[in-house]
Protein backbone atom coordinates (compact mmCIF):
# COMPACT_ATOMS: atom_id res chain seq x y z
CA UNK A 1 0.00 0.00 0.00
CA UNK A 2 1.38 3.25 -0.90
CA UNK A 3 2.03 5.88 2.11
CA UNK A 4 1.87 9.45 2.33
CA UNK A 5 2.95 11.63 5.26
CA UNK A 6 0.66 14.29 6.70
CA UNK A 7 2.32 17.09 8.58
CA UNK A 8 -0.45 19.83 10.33
CA UNK A 9 -2.37 20.58 13.16
CA UNK A 10 -3.88 18.65 15.92
CA UNK A 11 -7.08 19.41 16.16
CA UNK A 12 -8.86 18.03 19.12
CA UNK A 13 -12.53 18.35 17.68
CA UNK A 14 -11.81 16.25 15.19
CA UNK A 15 -13.23 18.58 12.26
CA UNK A 16 -9.95 19.48 10.92
CA UNK A 17 -6.31 18.59 10.39
CA UNK A 18 -4.55 15.81 10.84
CA UNK A 19 -7.39 13.50 12.23
CA UNK A 20 -9.13 14.47 9.02
CA UNK A 21 -6.36 13.92 7.07
CA UNK A 22 -5.91 10.49 8.58
CA UNK A 23 -9.48 9.81 7.47
CA UNK A 24 -9.43 11.08 4.19
CA UNK A 25 -6.09 9.05 2.99
CA UNK A 26 -7.37 5.92 4.43
CA UNK A 27 -10.86 6.35 1.83
CA UNK A 28 -8.32 6.67 -0.79
CA UNK A 29 -6.69 3.18 -0.18
CA UNK A 30 -3.49 4.60 0.92
CA UNK A 31 -1.47 4.12 4.13
CA UNK A 32 -1.79 7.56 6.89
CA UNK A 33 1.86 8.79 7.88
CA UNK A 34 -0.04 11.73 10.63
CA UNK A 35 2.70 13.67 12.20
CA UNK A 36 1.20 16.99 14.46
CA UNK A 37 3.09 19.68 14.14
CA UNK A 38 1.44 21.80 16.69
CA UNK A 39 -1.22 21.15 19.18
CA UNK A 40 -4.39 23.70 18.84
CA UNK A 41 -7.25 24.36 20.71
CA UNK A 42 -10.59 24.93 18.64
CA UNK A 43 -14.19 23.62 18.13
CA UNK A 44 -16.92 24.39 16.30
CA UNK A 45 -17.50 27.97 17.83
CA UNK A 46 -13.94 28.92 17.02
CA UNK A 47 -9.93 28.87 16.87
CA UNK A 48 -8.66 29.76 20.36
CA UNK A 49 -4.64 28.63 20.35
CA UNK A 50 -2.10 27.03 18.92
CA UNK A 51 1.31 25.58 20.71
CA UNK A 52 4.39 24.34 18.53
CA UNK A 53 5.23 20.79 18.92
CA UNK A 54 8.85 20.57 19.15
CA UNK A 55 10.91 20.06 16.05
CA UNK A 56 13.08 17.19 17.63
CA UNK A 57 9.51 15.18 18.32
CA UNK A 58 8.40 15.85 14.71
CA UNK A 59 11.57 15.35 12.66
CA UNK A 60 12.58 12.16 14.98
CA UNK A 61 9.33 10.92 13.48
CA UNK A 62 9.52 11.68 10.40
CA UNK A 63 12.99 9.87 10.29
CA UNK A 64 11.25 6.78 12.03
CA UNK A 65 8.05 6.76 9.64
CA UNK A 66 11.13 6.80 6.84
CA UNK A 67 13.01 3.99 8.71
CA UNK A 68 9.86 1.97 7.75
CA UNK A 69 9.28 2.24 4.50
CA UNK A 70 8.90 4.83 1.41
CA UNK A 71 6.67 7.52 0.94
CA UNK A 72 4.63 8.51 -2.21
CA UNK A 73 3.37 11.73 -1.67
CA UNK A 74 3.79 14.54 1.82
CA UNK A 75 0.97 16.77 2.61
CA UNK A 76 1.74 19.77 4.16
CA UNK A 77 -1.47 21.69 6.42
CA UNK A 78 -1.45 23.71 9.52
CA UNK A 79 1.85 25.23 10.69
CA UNK A 80 1.09 28.48 11.63
CA UNK A 81 4.55 29.65 12.64
CA UNK A 82 7.19 31.24 10.87
CA UNK A 83 10.00 29.57 12.18
CA UNK A 84 8.17 26.26 12.18
CA UNK A 85 7.58 26.82 8.48
CA UNK A 86 11.12 26.82 7.94
CA UNK A 87 12.40 23.89 9.79
CA UNK A 88 9.24 22.07 7.54
CA UNK A 89 11.06 23.52 4.61
CA UNK A 90 14.75 22.14 6.22
CA UNK A 91 12.92 18.46 7.00
CA UNK A 92 11.40 17.74 3.68
CA UNK A 93 13.84 19.59 1.52
CA UNK A 94 15.66 16.24 0.03
CA UNK A 95 12.29 14.08 0.73
CA UNK A 96 10.19 16.15 -1.61
CA UNK A 97 12.94 16.64 -4.61
CA UNK A 98 11.59 12.60 -5.23
CA UNK A 99 7.87 12.83 -4.09
CA UNK A 100 5.21 15.11 -4.77
CA UNK A 101 4.34 18.06 -1.61
CA UNK A 102 0.96 19.33 -1.51
CA UNK A 103 1.10 22.89 0.93
CA UNK A 104 -2.33 23.74 2.05
CA UNK A 105 -1.24 26.95 3.46
CA UNK A 106 -3.99 27.28 6.44
CA UNK A 107 -4.19 30.54 7.15
CA UNK A 108 -7.50 30.97 8.83
CA UNK A 109 -10.27 28.83 10.52
CA UNK A 110 -13.62 28.74 8.93
CA UNK A 111 -14.92 28.54 12.66
CA UNK A 112 -13.15 32.16 13.21
CA UNK A 113 -10.45 32.97 15.44
CA UNK A 114 -6.99 32.29 13.17
CA UNK A 115 -4.81 35.02 11.71
CA UNK A 116 -1.74 34.97 10.55
CA UNK A 117 1.18 37.92 10.32
CA UNK A 118 3.38 38.89 7.41
CA UNK A 119 6.37 36.74 9.05
CA UNK A 120 3.47 33.50 7.94
CA UNK A 121 3.64 34.77 4.59
CA UNK A 122 6.77 35.58 3.67
CA UNK A 123 8.00 31.79 5.31
CA UNK A 124 5.59 30.55 3.25
CA UNK A 125 7.03 31.96 0.13
CA UNK A 126 10.62 32.00 1.03
CA UNK A 127 10.89 28.48 2.39
CA UNK A 128 8.20 25.94 1.84
CA UNK A 129 6.10 27.26 -1.54
CA UNK A 130 9.22 26.77 -3.51
CA UNK A 131 9.16 22.94 -2.64
CA UNK A 132 5.84 22.40 -3.28
CA UNK A 133 4.22 20.21 -6.23
CA UNK A 134 1.10 22.23 -5.37
CA UNK A 135 -0.27 24.81 -3.31
CA UNK A 136 -3.85 25.15 -2.73
CA UNK A 137 -5.18 28.38 -1.68
CA UNK A 138 -8.49 29.51 -0.87
CA UNK A 139 -9.22 33.10 -2.48
CA UNK A 140 -8.31 34.59 1.08
CA UNK A 141 -4.85 32.78 1.04
CA UNK A 142 -3.99 33.75 -2.07
CA UNK A 143 -4.66 37.20 -1.69
CA UNK A 144 -1.95 37.54 1.28
CA UNK A 145 0.54 34.91 -0.20
CA UNK A 146 -0.05 36.57 -3.49
CA UNK A 147 -1.83 39.36 -3.62
CA UNK A 148 -4.54 37.18 -5.44
CA UNK A 149 -2.20 35.99 -8.52
CA UNK A 150 -1.52 32.64 -8.79
CA UNK A 151 1.30 33.58 -10.95
CA UNK A 152 3.28 34.91 -7.82
CA UNK A 153 3.10 32.02 -6.43
CA UNK A 154 4.60 30.24 -9.25
CA UNK A 155 7.52 32.51 -9.96
CA UNK A 156 7.89 31.95 -6.03
CA UNK A 157 8.74 28.02 -7.20
CA UNK A 158 5.33 26.18 -7.10
CA UNK A 159 5.06 23.98 -9.41
CA UNK A 160 1.13 24.82 -9.65
CA UNK A 161 -1.53 26.12 -7.61
CA UNK A 162 -5.17 25.08 -7.31
CA UNK A 163 -7.02 28.51 -6.35
CA UNK A 164 -9.77 26.94 -5.05
CA UNK A 165 -13.04 28.98 -5.68
CA UNK A 166 -15.46 28.71 -2.38
CA UNK A 167 -14.86 32.04 -1.17
CA UNK A 168 -16.46 33.31 -4.40
CA UNK A 169 -19.81 34.26 -5.24
CA UNK A 170 -22.66 32.94 -7.66
CA UNK A 171 -24.50 29.64 -8.64
CA UNK A 172 -21.06 27.60 -9.77
CA UNK A 173 -17.66 27.40 -7.85
CA UNK A 174 -14.72 26.84 -10.07
CA UNK A 175 -11.38 26.00 -9.28
CA UNK A 176 -8.61 26.75 -11.23
CA UNK A 177 -5.55 24.94 -11.92
CA UNK A 178 -2.64 27.22 -12.63
CA UNK A 179 0.64 25.20 -13.80
CA UNK A 180 1.71 27.71 -16.96
CA UNK A 181 -0.42 28.79 -19.72
CA UNK A 182 -4.32 29.05 -19.54
CA UNK A 183 -5.43 27.49 -16.07
CA UNK A 184 -7.53 24.45 -15.61
CA UNK A 185 -10.68 25.18 -14.96
CA UNK A 186 -13.17 23.13 -12.52
CA UNK A 187 -16.82 23.91 -12.14
CA UNK A 188 -19.23 22.67 -9.96
CA UNK A 189 -22.47 23.87 -8.96
CA UNK A 190 -22.56 25.85 -5.48
CA UNK A 191 -23.86 23.67 -2.64
CA UNK A 192 -26.49 24.64 0.20
CA UNK A 193 -24.84 23.11 3.04
CA UNK A 194 -23.81 25.75 5.32
CA UNK A 195 -20.25 26.85 7.00
CA UNK A 196 -18.20 22.81 7.14
CA UNK A 197 -14.82 22.50 8.44
CA UNK A 198 -12.00 20.64 7.37
CA UNK A 199 -13.05 20.70 3.61
CA UNK A 200 -9.60 22.39 2.82
CA UNK A 201 -7.35 19.53 4.56
CA UNK A 202 -9.82 17.20 2.63
CA UNK A 203 -9.37 18.48 -0.73
CA UNK A 204 -5.24 19.12 -0.34
CA UNK A 205 -5.13 15.51 1.77
CA UNK A 206 -7.65 13.63 -1.81
CA UNK A 207 -5.01 15.62 -3.86
CA UNK A 208 -2.18 13.88 -1.83
CA UNK A 209 -3.58 10.16 -2.07
CA UNK A 210 -4.43 10.32 -6.04
CA UNK A 211 -1.08 11.41 -6.72
CA UNK A 212 0.72 8.74 -4.83
CA UNK A 213 -1.28 6.67 -6.57
CA UNK A 214 -0.18 7.35 -9.89
CA UNK A 215 -2.70 10.28 -11.10
CA UNK A 216 -1.51 13.09 -13.38
CA UNK A 217 -2.02 16.45 -11.16
CA UNK A 218 -4.91 17.54 -13.11
CA UNK A 219 -7.37 14.34 -12.81
CA UNK A 220 -5.58 14.60 -9.04
CA UNK A 221 -7.36 17.69 -8.35
CA UNK A 222 -10.44 17.28 -10.31
CA UNK A 223 -11.69 13.92 -8.89
CA UNK A 224 -10.57 15.00 -5.43
CA UNK A 225 -12.74 17.81 -6.45
CA UNK A 226 -15.61 15.78 -7.36
CA UNK A 227 -15.23 13.53 -4.57
CA UNK A 228 -15.44 16.37 -1.67
CA UNK A 229 -18.54 17.64 -3.77
CA UNK A 230 -20.35 14.44 -3.40
CA UNK A 231 -19.64 14.76 0.30
CA UNK A 232 -20.98 17.99 0.54
CA UNK A 233 -24.54 17.52 -1.10
CA UNK A 234 -24.99 15.33 1.56
CA UNK A 235 -24.75 18.30 4.59
CA UNK A 236 -27.49 20.52 5.46
CA UNK A 237 -27.21 23.80 7.06
CA UNK A 238 -27.28 23.52 11.13
CA UNK A 239 -30.16 25.68 12.13
CA UNK A 240 -27.92 27.75 14.80
CA UNK A 241 -25.50 29.02 11.90
CA UNK A 242 -22.09 26.75 13.66
CA UNK A 243 -20.01 24.79 11.32
CA UNK A 244 -19.85 21.11 11.12
CA UNK A 245 -17.55 18.69 10.23
CA UNK A 246 -17.21 16.44 6.96
CA UNK A 247 -19.32 13.61 7.34
CA UNK A 248 -16.33 11.25 6.31
CA UNK A 249 -18.01 8.35 7.53
CA UNK A 250 -20.14 8.52 4.60
CA UNK A 251 -17.11 7.95 2.60
CA UNK A 252 -18.25 8.49 -1.04
CA UNK A 253 -16.69 7.69 -4.00
CA UNK A 254 -12.75 8.30 -4.31
CA UNK A 255 -11.88 6.98 -7.84
CA UNK A 256 -12.63 9.18 -10.51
Amino acid sequence: MKRVLLLGGLDPSGGAGITVDATVAALHDVAPLPIALTTTVQGLRGFVSAAPVSARVWRRQIEEALHDGPVAAVKVGYVGDAAVIAEVADALGSLVSAVPLIVDPVMSATAGGMGSGQSVVAAYRDALIPLATLVTPNSPELAQLGDGDPSVLLRAGAGAVLHKGGHSVGQDVVDELWAGGPPSRFVRPRLRCGLVRGTGCALACAIAARLALGSALSAACEGAGDWLASLLGAVQPRPDGLPQSLPLSRGGTTRG
